[in-house]
């Protein structure tokens, strides 16, 4: 096994194919190395471009919870004066006007965040 293993390597012609195999070798990695750059730099501008859109998007739904939450508070303001200041309201209803279940209000905003979320992913 060993004087197989000599005489290949002392061969003449061993020389110039590992010099061969080492120089497909190099340009292989070359032209890998490029290939692999090339694909980073594009995931990277991806990555870059998700991030804004991402930020743009939080930004967008921020601004849309402050002006629901506004817009619902002011409403709420409005229908609490105008049901309390009404002629006969019973004192039950009065008691769940001072102290309204949260429930509700938190179906509503999840619902329009889910309604705000959907449309930003339509293309």
């Amino acid at each position: 096994m060993l004087a197989v293993l000599r005489q290949a390597l002392t061969n003449p012609a061993t020389g110039p194919i590992a010099l061969a195999v080492a120089v497909a070798l190099a340009v292989a990695l070359g032209v890998s190395a490029s290939h692999w750059e090339a694909e980073a730099a594009r995931y990277e501008a991806r990555i870059r471009e998700l991030t804004q859109a991402s930020e743009r998007a939080g930004t967008t739904f921020k601004a849309e919870l402050a002006a629901c939450r506004a817009a619902g508070a002011a409403r709420e303001e409005a229908q609490a004066a105008r049901y309390a200041a009404a002629p006969g309201a019973p004192a039950g209803a009065r008691r769940l006007l001072e102290q309204q279940p949260e429930g509700i209000d938190a179906c509503a905003r999840m619902e329009s965040a889910d309604r705000a979320v959907l449309s930003n992913l339509k293309p």
